[in-house]
């Protein structure tokens, strides 16, 4: 009995050691987590990707990287380095890095980054900015370092107060009414 007390007191120790060590490698993790929600616009509107760091840590002297993912390379320019919709670095927002569509453009929320907002402002968006972006934080000690928002644009209905026939497609022209040979 004197050996099966020992296995069950050491099993005991490293199950209780393991639990503490996992205990300490999750505080002071951090994650960012964008919106689980598409976000929906139409064409003109200004939108904004919310995305955030928990736990709340000051990112204001941080990289803060939003990226298009789903973008193809430049195949006139094999050279080039990644084009961002907003680097925010060296607690300023570098306009030289972005893309040309997004310049001025594109507003992080600088009170926000102190306290780990990262969310992102798009004014007057447009059918290319349709997709999928990636906010990043690079060197961040976490499980993750950036989430992916989706953006879809979408054209407002036209608001009128009459229903339209729709044409006949063979002949262009609003369908013929028929009736027991009574002209209306």
């Amino acid at each position: 009995m004197g050996s099966e007390d020992g296995f069950l007191s050491s099993a005991l120790t490293l199950i209780t050691f393991l639990l503490i060590l996992i205990v300490t490698c999750v505080e002071g993790q951090y994650q960012v987590i964008g919106s689980p929600k598409t976000v929906t616009a139409a064409p003109g509107d200004d939108v904004i990707l919310t995305c955030r760091l928990e736990p709340e840590l000051n990112l204001a002297e941080r990289t803060v990287e939003w990226l298009k993912p789903d973008l193809p390379p430049d195949p006139r320019d094999q050279l080039k380095g990644e084009e961002y919709v907003s680097l925010y670095r060296h607690y300023k927002e570098d306009p030289n890095m972005q893309m040309e569509a997004y310049r001025g453009r594109t507003m992080l929320f600088k009170d926000g980054l102190n306290h780990g907002n990262i969310s992102l402002k798009i004014f007057n968006v447009s059918e290319e900015d349709e997709g999928r972006y990636r906010c990043y934080i690079p060197m961040l000690k976490g499980w993750t370092q950036s989430s992916i928002v989706s953006l879809i644009i979408e054209a407002k209905p036209a608001k009128t107060g009459t229903t339209e026939t729709p044409l006949d497609p063979r002949n262009h022209q609003a369908p013929k009414e028929e009736s027991d040979g009574l002209k209306i």
